[in-house]
């Protein structure tokens, strides 16, 4: 169950953001696209091009794994850990009109009410279930009754003054950090010459592997609770 936080201007609390997914170390990373939301070079659109150029069927089927996907970001409270405070939910756009945001806006558009007013908004309760891969997955979504954010006046200031953004969560990789883990590697701070290198080129005694996106679970989508940044140890 969670409550979707309002924006400070009114505006939609899902947030669009594009990024890359990868496995790295045997597991699968989110890596906002610097091409997207920087408009700066990014290594994966730039494998993604080469692989193109080269006009070979092969590579245009491995040029699919750099491809940048459309996602959305909303500010909510997991009521089952209201201590937790602020969390950024982030999940995948669906094309097919079928994804988690699809079901959301379904619920909107039928019960007409601003779900995430403070004084008289509602959560929404998610049904979670195991897809023919034995991923859980949100298979539907309820609105709930309109109930205030909190019953504690000072909690809920608190969480609507998170002024935080998706950015301050999900941190936006540097080109060089990126470009490591297109060529296959793993980031990690080189204590000498203060910057990320690929872990297998250096001793362990000089380095420090990233966390890379290290995220809690909130449901089935992956989150964080408190803001931390690349940098360095």
């Amino acid at each position: 169950t969670i409550r979707v936080l309002p924006t400070a201007d009114g505006s939609s609390p899902f947030v669009e953001m594009w990024g890359h997914k990868i496995q790295v170390d045997g597991e699968w990373k989110t890596f906002p696209c610097l091409k997207h939301e920087k408009g700066e070079a990014c290594p994966f659109c730039e494998a993604r091009e080469a692989l193109l150029a080269t006009g070979k069927e092969s590579d245009k089927e491995l040029a699919k794994a750099y491809n940048a996907r459309m996602m959305y970001v909303v500010k909510v409270i997991d009521r089952d850990h209201p201590e937790e405070g602020v969390k950024f939910w982030r999940f995948n756009h669906d094309y097919r009109k079928e994804g988690i945001y699809d079901k959301i806006i379904g619920v909107l558009n039928a019960i007409k009410k601003d779900v995430t007013h403070p004084e008289n908004g509602r959560d929404l309760l998610l049904t979670i279930n195991r897809n023919q891969n034995g991923v859980p997955v949100v298979s539907a979504v309820a609105s709930l009754d309109p109930s205030v954010l909190s019953e504690d006046a000072d909690q809920a200031s608190a969480w609507l003054a998170d002024t935080r953004t998706w950015e301050d969560v999900y941190s936006v990789r540097t080109y060089d950090y990126l470009e490591i883990i297109v060529k296959g590697g793993i980031p990690a701070w080189d204590k000498e010459n203060k910057c990320f290198v690929d872990k297998a080129s250096l001793s362990n005694s000089a380095t420090e592997t990233d966390n890379l996106d290290s995220e809690l679970t909130m449901g089935v989508e992956n989150v964080k609770a408190s803001v931390q940044a690349a940098s360095t140890p």
